[in-house]
């Protein structure tokens, strides 16, 4: 079985516990396995090419979201691995993309089959679906994170911009490879290593014709050219501690801007604009599949406006 290479979906679930209960702070992978729990249940042969290991995955997930929690207290409930509790009176909700339309199409079915019955479980929590958002286009809806496009659309090729905005609003991480010591995680958003991250996926998913190959490139030449042409212009980032069974490991999470230094319109720049938009919907670094690297590119105008307001900074 192979993807279905045309759109792209990003979905928002607004969901109520049945009853009090708990969940874990830092849920992606117990969100991951309600998501393929309810693929399984439509379609078992779609299940079992998603549970393939070693392959990328054409879908991200997010943890629960907690929307009373600030970002500070959420970094801090990170850092404790702390049970959060869940009630009735309150919505919580999780963010689903997809860059298949099967599944989308299975999830959907899946979803409003048994919408007014379904229960799903996160952890020990269940959960009852109130609202499923999609949308159209992120950009016309800019505070959105639910919304649907095609590679085609976002594929146009044109003159870089001079700033991009980047937002991680999940703890985000770039694989480096195995060490001797174990798996390397780089936790600074150098250009090259985003770009390069969204390029890698955008060359697994896009369809024929649109790919970065097609233009004889490779994800790793456009690492490189970010590497010597955009520099960080402005950035609010913060490292936050991710629970992950007896050890977890670190992520950060923030804004950052990138100023494009080299030309313009060279064939590495001319790319940097579709994979921007691509971030909304493939995610960035490692661990998408899992609640990590939830990511968009902020509107130029929102991201001129916020930074005349604030310096740069770095917490840890």
């Amino acid at each position: 079985m192979s993807a279905t290479q045309d759109s792209l979906f990003a979905l928002l679930l607004t969901l109520h516990p049945v009853e009090a209960s708990t969940v874990p702070i830092s849920s992606g992978h117990l969100v991951q396995s309600a998501f393929l729990d309810l693929i399984r249940q439509a379609d078992p042969a779609l299940s079992e090419w998603l549970h393939r290991p070693n392959q990328r995955r054409p879908y991200t997930i997010s943890a629960l979201q907690f929307p009373h929690l600030t970002p500070r207290q959420y970094v801090a409930a990170m850092y404790e691995n702390r049970p959060m509790q869940v009630l009735p009176a309150h919505s919580y909700s999780f963010r689903i993309t997809l860059l298949d339309t099967i599944i989308f199409q299975t999830l959907l079915d899946a979803l409003l089959t048994k919408a007014h019955t379904l229960r799903i479980r996160i952890g020990e929590a269940h959960f009852a679906i109130h609202q499923i958002q999609s949308g159209t286009e992120p950009e016309q809806v800019r505070q959105s994170w639910a919304g649907s496009t095609t590679f085609q659309h976002i594929h146009t090729l044109a003159p870089a911009r001079k700033r991009y905005r980047f937002e991680f609003a999940s703890p985000t991480a770039f694989s480096k490879g195995q060490r001797p010591w174990g798996k390397m995680l780089a936790l600074l958003p150098e250009p090259g290593s985003v770009f390069e991250s969204l390029a890698r996926q955008w060359e697994t998913f896009a369809p024929a014709g649109l790919r970065l190959s097609d233009a004889e490139l490779l994800p790793r030449q456009l690492e490189s050219w970010c590497a010597e042409n955009v520099i960080v212009h402005h950035y609010e980032l913060q490292s936050c501690y991710v629970p992950s069974g007896s050890y977890g490991h670190n992520g950060f999470i923030g804004n950052i801007t990138y100023e494009v230094k080299g030309n313009p319109t060279a064939p590495e720049a001319r790319w940097l604009t579709p994979l921007a938009r691509f971030a909304y919907y493939s995610g960035v670094g490692a661990k998408t599949s899992m609640g990590m690297g939830q990511t968009r590119c902020i509107p130029a105008a929102l991201s001129t406006e916020k930074e005349r307001k604030n310096g740069s900074s770095v917490t840890s």
